[in-house]
């Protein structure tokens, strides 16, 4: 399969954190070990301040946590898990579960877009998504088809906190994971500070990461997220630059996504941040902290 054009380049390409001048400040004072750390603290705390305000139906149930190193090794347990399945994703998806449709499925894969789902399949999906930082269309549709097939489904939450009052539902039993990170939120990228929110207990190498924490964890990057955390609450991104989003979208004559980093083009007129779907999506992160 063909993946994702890389964007990077482009002043609106790719999905970058906010480098916000009193986190950057923040990051840089509180980047100290410390070995003695509480982990489960840290992801029960973390948890909670995650999911808090938003209309997540049944985001309870998925309550065997554990530390990953940012959503992209809690993807790796479950395609490993899944891998005699066929793949499923929505167009425009994050570019790394394409890569992962090539390497660990030998290109058994299919776009949700093109059929429905099969009962050998296995669907992950990113909500807010990828391509929009809205709900992903025809999400219920397809997740009913999940449930009724038996059909494992991960949901990609990563870019939950750019959102205010963000509603999906997560009721459906066929939901084996919920995960996100810390890394679109504040300037982190590299400390890979993520969580894994399991339906049931799982026996993987991240549940042994997390009851044995000392040797397995960096402690940097969990006494690090635990600070920012404890400092900032789960909307500070969305108020500090709603009105620079609104701003941005007008000027570029583009559509506000529910999430406050993106503006998306429905008139195509922005075809070079086109990433598979129907609409192109414009970062403006990199506008804001003046990296470009």
């Amino acid at each position: 399969m063909k993946t994702l054009p890389n964007l990077k380049d482009k002043p609106y390409g790719g999905a970058w954190s906010v480098h916000d001048p009193e986190t950057v400040e923040f990051v840089k004072n509180s980047t100290v070990s410390y070995p003695d750390i509480n982990l489960k603290l840290f992801l029960d705390e973390y948890a909670q301040w995650a999911t808090t305000g938003h209309n997540l139906r049944s985001i309870d149930d998925y309550a065997n946590l554990s530390y990953c190193n940012g959503t992209t090794e809690a993807f790796d347990k479950f395609y490993h898990k899944h891998r005699d399945r066929r793949l499923r994703l929505w167009r425009g998806e994050y570019f790394y579960h394409q890569i992962q449709a090539r390497e660990i499925y030998d290109n058994n894969f299919a776009w949700i877009d093109d059929e429905p789902v099969g009962p050998m399949d296995v669907v992950v999906v990113s909500a807010p998504f990828s391509d929009t930082g809205n709900v992903p269309y025809n999400y219920d549709s397809v997740l009913s088809q999940c449930e009724n097939l038996g059909v494992p489904v991960l949901v990609d939450m990563a870019y939950l906190n750019l959102t205010k009052g963000f509603s999906i539902n997560l009721s459906y039993k066929c939901i084996q994971t919920v995960t996100t990170s810390l890394s679109k939120v504040f300037p982190v990228e590299t400390h890979r500070i993520g969580i894994r929110m399991n339906r049931h207990n799982v026996d993987d190498t991240l549940s042994a990461y997390t009851n044995n924490s000392v040797p397995y964890v960096n402690n940097t990057s969990v006494h690090l997220g635990h600070q920012l955390i404890k400092q900032y609450n789960n909307l500070w991104l969305y108020y500090r630059y709603k009105f620079a989003q609104d701003k941005m979208c007008a000027q570029t004559d583009v559509v506000a996504s529910d999430c406050v980093i993106f503006g998306i083009d429905v008139q195509d007129k922005w075809t070079e941040y086109n990433r598979g779907a129907l609409t192109n999506r414009l970062c403006f992160s990199r506008l804001w902290d003046q990296r470009i």
